[in-house]
């Protein structure tokens, strides 16, 4: 009977290539854990950009919300390079690194709408970044803390930036999936992703020393971390050809009206729209600094690298850079599993609130996102 059952079992077919990829399609993009808050929070944060930039909706409903702040930037080195170089006290392209407004012309290329595709490939980008925030907490917290995580970086105040016409989305897929994969040791393709964030984000370099951290051998290092340090390097090379400057993307920032953490202390009143920015780099980092027992120390190098010196170099924009680095949620979804079912309801609502406020201060009232 036993070998009868066993013969019927390796007589059943093996499960033809679509069932297998839907399966691990599946297992990368769980509904409840991942779709659904990428699902949730892209609907709201879509709404209140449209709604925001086409109030009271007299010229009927407009796009351009998507598009706004450093999306025209990158529109125009897309559309026509770098243009002129850097002097005096002039805003130029140069502070931008290549990789955004590559992709956005690889899309006018194709001819089918740089910008728009730009937003909804960043959406898709977005995707697949929770799906690496979430099999990266689901390996140092448990399922609960690790669906936590997800929803609160989705509702993170910061959030909507990643609808926008920014390499947020793209910033933090890569840097994500950076460590997922060192720790599944598929070197190689870790290597891939971590150059995408070194070429996306004039930061994105830092994320060698915390993959270094993470990978303990000489070795390895050399295989994951050579080709960011290559690729910034290209980078600077083709500047210094062009600029004479191979750091002008710093250079050029000082044309920017940049805000130190010193500028705060001096003159608090002066900088209000730089507030909202250090409140929530601050709560990034405490929740980080309140679990860092529980955290590998690769990722307290992480996020000491992201949120640290924006301090000294500026701190507008700090909020932004909150929401791309990973560790603070994951410290978040184990907090937060502790918490009663009413104090989580309470908090998320209060973090929806930020989101939609900050939005509509963004988008509405120019502030400075």
């Amino acid at each position: 009977m036993t070998s009868a059952v066993a013969s019927t079992r390796d007589a059943r077919p093996a499960p033809s290539f679509p069932a297998r990829a839907a399966a691990s399609i599946r297992q990368l993009f769980p509904w409840r854990a991942v779709v659904l808050p990428w699902l949730v929070s892209r609907l709201l944060c879509a709404a209140v950009i449209v709604a925001a930039r086409s109030w009271p909706f007299d010229d009927g409903v407009r796009f351009r919300g998507f598009q706004i702040w450093d999306g025209v930037w990158y529109t125009a080195i897309a559309r026509d390079g770098y243009g002129a170089l850097p002097g005096g006290a002039l805003q130029t392209r140069w502070p931008f690194f290549p990789l955004f407004p590559g992709l956005m012309r690889g899309f006018g290329e194709l001819g089918i709408g740089d910008q728009a595709a730009t937003v909804v490939f960043n959406q898709l980008v977005l995707l697949l970044a929770f799906a690496g925030v979430y099999r990266l907490a689901r390996r140092h917290a448990s399922p609960e803390a690790s669906m936590l995580a997800v929803w609160a970086l989705a509702v993170f105040p910061g959030s909507f930036m990643f609808s926008m016409m920014y390499p947020s989305a793209i910033f933090l897929a890569a840097t994500v999936w950076a460590f997922v994969l060192v720790e599944d040791r598929a070197d190689v393709a870790a290597a891939v992703v971590a150059a995408v964030a070194a070429i996306a984000r004039p930061n994105g370099i830092l994320l060698v020393l915390a993959l270094a951290v993470a990978l303990r051998s000489w070795r390895r290092i050399a295989v994951v971390c050579t080709p960011a340090v290559l690729a910034v390097a290209v980078w600077c090379g083709w500047l210094w050809d062009r600029t004479g400057d191979p750091l002008v993307f710093w250079t050029a920032k000082e044309a920017w009206p940049e805000v130190s953490a010193l500028d705060l202390v001096t003159g608090p009143w002066r900088y209000d729209y730089a507030w909202p920015h250090v409140v929530l780099g601050v709560a990034a980092a405490w929740v980080v600094w309140r679990q860092r027992r529980r955290l590998p120390t690769s990722w307290l190098v992480w996020t000491a690298a992201v949120l640290v010196p924006p301090l000294l170099t500026g701190t507008v924009g700090l909020g932004r850079y909150a929401n791309e680095c990973f560790p603070p949620f994951i410290a978040a979804g184990q907090v937060l599993e502790g918490w009663s079912r009413r104090a989580k309801c309470i908090a998320f609502a209060l973090s929806v609130l930020g989101l939609l406020f900050a939005a509509v201060m963004v988008i509405r009232f120019k502030r400075i996102p």
